[in-house]
């Protein structure tokens, strides 16, 4: 075992250390947000681009937990692991929200749009699953775009849209963002490994 000391570590890169390049850390604000609407909002001409850039959030709880079962031989037990007790994934996206010239609140307005083909609660109306599922891509990248590791959100459904309270005495307050919340059936988590090659391969800046 080494001594405890910065040039005995791998990861400092230190002069006459064994590592040659310091490890940097990873930046949970580094990353992008990419949008395929469902045909129906396209249709509409939203904007996914300004969706982009207003989406400042993404839940990336993609590893949940397993249950355990055991057996029992008198006072001893054995653990076994059964199948997970769902195979699709909830997960959300905070947005900022902000008013044009015209009194357009976009990125509000989009996501209340996607809501709306799924249920709009003012006509009634419903769509089938194929109408109303988008696709949602998670770049997380490093301070150069060198992509570290991309999330591919499928056939995508939004299941709530949270609100907000307006009151006299928030003078100092504003509606800083909204959350969308969604439901996908599968996710493909794509990421570099030195002992396995990721396919496709990430490509920087993507």
């Amino acid at each position: 075992m080494p001594l405890p000391h910065f040039t005995q570590l791998l990861m400092t890169g230190s002069p006459g250390g064994p590592g040659t390049k310091p490890d940097e850390v990873v930046y949970l604000n580094l990353f992008e947000i990419t949008f395929i609407f469902p045909t129906i909002l396209q249709a509409q001409g939203r904007d996914p681009i300004m969706q982009l850039q207003q989406a400042s959030s993404v839940d990336f709880m993609l590893t949940p937990a397993i249950q355990v079962k055991d057996q029992r031989f008198k006072y001893s037990t054995r653990a076994y692991m059964t199948m997970p007790e769902k195979t699709h994934i909830d997960f959300g996206i905070k947005h900022n929200v902000n008013v044009n010239d015209k009194g357009n609140m976009i990125t509000w307005n989009t996501l209340k749009a996607w809501y709306d083909v799924v249920w709009n609660s003012q006509n009634g109306t419903v769509n089938y699953k194929s109408d109303i599922i988008g696709t949602v891509i998670v770049n997380q990248h490093d301070k150069k775009g060198v992509v570290l590791r991309r999330v591919t959100f499928q056939n995508c459904q939004i299941t709530e849209l949270t609100g907000y309270s307006l009151g006299w005495e928030k003078s100092t307050e504003i509606l800083a963002d909204v959350e969308a919340k969604f439901v996908a059936d599968y996710w493909i988590d794509e990421y570099i490994d030195g002992s396995f090659t990721i396919t496709p391969p990430l490509v920087p800046g993507y």
